[in-house]
């Protein structure tokens, strides 16, 4: 009997000693006791104004777009490489099927079928109409919105039975399989539609749209403390099954070094874009890593970055950068990779064409593709070909005796990776001035668009830019109030018959020759020298899984939240 009392004393000892489980994990207590519920915490840019829509906010970026995942679902979704798959719907429109139909005068019929099962946070079951009430509310002129992006192409939408959309459209758009953005939400008619229907000011400003949001996603706004963070709880009647994470509690930090200290104190669990820029997210990783800990680490391009020329003839200086020699030995002479390793610790790729080399299309255009690897040699050739020479003080002057001196604009915030460009170019006995914008001139579309030699760009990864970055009819003129997004004028009419081909293409097997086209055209031609992809970083604790980061292009970073674990 002492025997037996000792060695209970000796187990309850060693159970009273055992370590607690860790905060966000899943600790087993013995037997058949539950888990204990999981818990994740997220680190945010900032206060979401809004979760979806831009209610209010106009043209302003929504940093809520981020979490607006977990909370809500569309008809469709992207990946990380660019995909379609179904969300909402039962599967995508398919010509092979019969659901998508392209008429002869270039409009077009789709059909979604809305999966069984969805129900609004509330229980209410999910319906066609819903959706129907979100692209009435997205094309309203009288709304403080965004401008729709799809709305404006869809004429009419009709709902056979609560289950159906048959949405009607007035031009081709081959991106109608796969409608990811908020133009038809859907919103809760249930809700908030009599409102929208008795003051739209009233609706605009509706908490709806914040602390008392409702939406379908797999998990449901339990809290909204103002100034300080919002909690998600997992919602037991997701069609897609409950999420593995109970609670996600998001914690709105303005600060990027104060996350930083959050991360490293292990009071936050992971960041997720942009909450932290670069080189913070590699501080955070590195002493994780020193830790002995594997974090998870997401890298993504998500934005092109491009060096444009000006190619109106009143306005280039030197006008010798219409020579497309000259515009091919500026690239030669950029060491690119130097860039990426000063920026970006070598983690962003190069770029030698509008497309990344994760995107799923890449394998269409990369043997179409020209590249420029850092050749100084080559450089001076060209400059050489093209009637340039040196003076007697080792500086390049044109065919016509004219001294060349290049002007570099870009924003402060890209002041390195000019200076690296500069003293590449510098390298070859090629000058150059670099001119830093001020946020006025920046802003100042018509000022701009008539710079004199060569200005550093961003642009978005997706396609409406890939198409329309070097359109002819895009040029930034005083008739369009210079917003065309081809701020150079560049023009090429076989660059723009592809593009528009490409606009209007639905299959794959049509679009795959004409992006090879478009990539073709461009790495010959350089309308722009391609830089490198501006990266984003996803970092979380070790013991986190499933998460994959932002879509591509860039939607939400909780699209596949369902799939997020903690261990």
């Amino acid at each position: 009997m002492r025997r037996i009392l000792v060695a209970c004393l000796f187990v309850g000892l060693m159970t009273a000693c055992a370590p607690a489980a860790s905060p966000g994990t899943a600790g087993q207590t013995s037997g058949s006791a539950p888990a204990a519920p999981k818990t994740l915490t997220i680190a945010l840019q900032g206060e979401p104004q809004v979760v979806l829509m831009n209610m209010g906010l106009g043209n302003q970026p929504n940093i809520g777009g981020d979490i607006a995942g977990a909370l809500h679902q569309k008809l469709a979704s992207l990946d990380e490489r660019g995909e379609f798959h179904p969300q909402l719907s039962t599967e995508l429109p398919s010509q092979d099927k019969g659901t998508w139909l392209v008429r002869p005068d270039g409009t077009m019929q789709t059909t979604s079928k809305l999966r069984p099962g969805v129900t609004w946070h509330d229980g209410t079951a999910l319906k066609a109409k819903d959706l129907v009430f979100a692209w009435n509310v997205a094309r309203d002129k009288e709304l403080p919105i965004s401008e729709g992006k799809i709305a404006p192409f869809i004429t009419r939408i009709d709902t056979p039975d609560d289950a159906t959309l048959v949405i009607e459209w007035s031009q081709t758009y081959p991106q109608a399989n796969g409608i990811v953005e908020d133009d038809l939400g859907p919103l809760p008619t249930h809700l908030i539609e009599d409102v929208y229907r008795s003051d739209k000011d009233k609706f605009a400003h509706m908490p709806y749209w914040t602390r008392e949001f409702v939406g379908v996603g797999p998990y449901r706004l339990a809290d909204w403390v103002l100034g300080s963070q919002m909690n998600l709880k997992a919602y037991d009647g997701f069609y897609g099954g409950r999420p593995k994470i109970d609670t996600i509690n998001v914690l709105f930090i303005t600060d990027p070094s104060a996350a930083v200290a959050a991360l490293l104190a292990g009071t936050v669990d992971g960041a997720i874009p942009v909450a932290l820029d670069f080189q913070r997210a590699n501080l955070v990783k590195d002493q994780w890593e020193q830790a002995g800990k594997k974090p998870l680490y997401v890298v993504q391009a998500v934005q092109w970055r491009t060096m444009s020329f000006q190619f109106r003839p009143d306005k280039a200086k030197p006008s010798d950068l219409l020579d497309v020699r000259v515009r091919r030995a500026l690239l030669y002479a950029i060491d690119r990779q130097s860039i990426v390793d000063t920026l970006f610790n070598g983690q962003s790729p190069v770029s030698d064409a509008y497309m990344p080399p994760d995107d799923y299309r890449w394998d269409w255009i990369k043997d179409g593709v020209l590249t420029y690897p850092f050749d100084q040699r080559q450089a001076q050739a060209l400059l050489s070909d093209a009637g340039w020479r040196k003076d007697s003080a080792g500086s390049y002057v044109t065919s016509s005796g004219q001294h060349v001196s290049i002007a570099e604009w870009t924003t402060p915030d890209y002041a390195t990776e000019i200076s690296i460009i500069a003293d590449n170019w510098k390298g070859i006995g090629l000058d150059s001035e670099q001119v830093n914008l001020s946020p006025g001139q920046a802003q100042d579309r018509e000022y701009i668009a008539t710079f004199p030699a060569v200005m550093t760009t961003t642009f978005p990864i997706n396609f409406q830019y890939w198409i329309q970055r070097h359109l002819g009819s895009a040029c930034s003129t005083d008739a369009n109030r210079w917003t065309g997004n081809n701020r150079g004028c560049y023009q090429n009419p076989e660059r723009d018959r592809v593009a528009e081909a490409l606009n209007t293409a639905i299959d794959p097997a049509q679009q795959r020759p004409l992006y090879h086209g478009l990539a073709k055209i461009e790495s010959e031609d350089l309308p722009a020298l391609p830089l490198y992809f501006n990266t984003v970083v996803t970092i979380f604790r070790a013991g986190v899984t499933g998460v994959k980061g932002n879509t591509k292009p860039k939607t939400t970073a909780t699209w596949n939240v369902s799939d997020w674990d903690v261990h």
